[in-house]
């Protein structure tokens, strides 16, 4: 049975609180400013309670979202991701933002629309599509993990920000020699074995500074990446350009075989590329260019291609990081 209690005040009116207990249930209680009001809502709570079809929203009513992103963080959901760290610099970005102070209850696809239009003034979208992707999956883990309720969840009503269009800048031949002498005018051991390895084979950032000397194995000409961007082992062929890159590095006691960080890479990438007097162009697009250069100019096949760059999907392979030059199939055709 429900309950209503008279609450006075000294400075306000007087309200009806109204309590409903249930075995196996969290107790329920609501107030009002008319007893009547305080019945029709106990009777209607009653009767779903008895049909199983009462949603209680009291919890998502008091959290705000900002509590919801530090458990998250604290709870260590983040660390299923591979790269997990940026999970955290998110974090503390949106914790500073007004859509932090709103409650779950409260999210709607106006606050949404709202924090986008902040963040699109200093960001670009594909930035803002990865914060919302936080957001979103914050909120289904509160859903399905921690026993809140909404009546529906705003996330799986507002739409992500259309990207722009992938980069499709490619080193030409006489930029790569470019750049190269730039990056031997820059006192680092490491960073111009960085560019060659990248171009020579195509690997991605992460897994070329995470090597160790146990990942090679020179004999059979491959190295074995234990973890990828995808979450799953691979080897990549080492063609025999790659091989002497690898062996002309100085062995470490902690047996890594490039000891940078990326943003050292970053940086020293940078100086080289003034040096160079290279426009518009990024660490990144050393992989365009490898990939590239393997589809058109080596002539390795797309199994092959995706084998060696780790890509799993072949559109993206084709549509992202090929850039075929209408010259060459010119000469080709002739």
């Amino acid at each position: 049975m429900a309950s209503i209690r008279k609450r006075k005040y000294k400075t306000k009116p007087p309200t009806f609180q109204v309590q409903i207990r249930r075995v196996g249930s969290s107790p329920i209680a609501k107030s009002f400013l008319t007893r009547e009001d305080a019945i029709k809502w106990a009777r209607k709570t009653e009767r779903e309670l008895d049909q199983g079809s009462f949603n209680n929203y009291q919890a998502s009513a008091k959290v705000t979202m900002g509590d919801l992103f530090k458990r998250y963080i604290i709870e260590k959901k983040h660390k299923r991701k591979r790269q997990w760290r940026n999970e955290e610099y998110r974090k503390d970005q949106i914790i500073t933002d007004p859509i932090s102070d709103k409650t779950l209850l409260s999210l709607s696809t106006k606050d949404l629309a709202d924090y986008r239009d902040r963040r699109l003034a200093v960001v670009k979208s594909a930035t803002f599509n990865k914060d919302f992707n936080f957001i979103s999956v914050v909120v289904s883990t509160a859903l399905q993990d921690w026993g809140y309720k909404l009546p529906n969840n705003p996330c799986s009503f507002f739409k992500r920000e259309q990207e722009a269009k992938p980069r499709d800048r490619i080193l030409e031949d006489w930029e790569e020699r470019k750049l190269l002498y730039g990056c031997s005018l820059i006192q680092n051991t490491y960073l111009t074995k960085c560019v060659e390895f990248s171009l020579e084979t195509a690997i991605r950032q992460g897994e070329m500074l995470n090597i160790h000397c146990d990942n090679i194995d020179f004999e059979t000409s491959l190295l074995h990446i234990p973890i990828s961007k995808n979450g799953y082992p691979r080897k990549i062929p080492l063609s025999p350009k790659a091989v002497r890159i690898l062996k002309e590095l100085p062995r470490r006691l902690d047996r890594k075989v490039f000891p940078i960080t990326r943003d050292a890479l970053k940086n020293l990438f940078q100086r080289a590329l003034k040096k160079s007097n290279i426009q518009e162009f990024r660490y990144h697009d050393l992989r365009h260019t490898a990939i590239t250069s393997m589809l058109q100019d080596r002539g390795l096949t797309i199994p092959e291609v995706q084998l060696m760059s780790g890509i799993q999907n072949p559109k993206i392979l084709l549509n992202v990081y090929n850039k075929t030059d209408p010259k060459k199939v010119v000469a080709r055709l002739s």
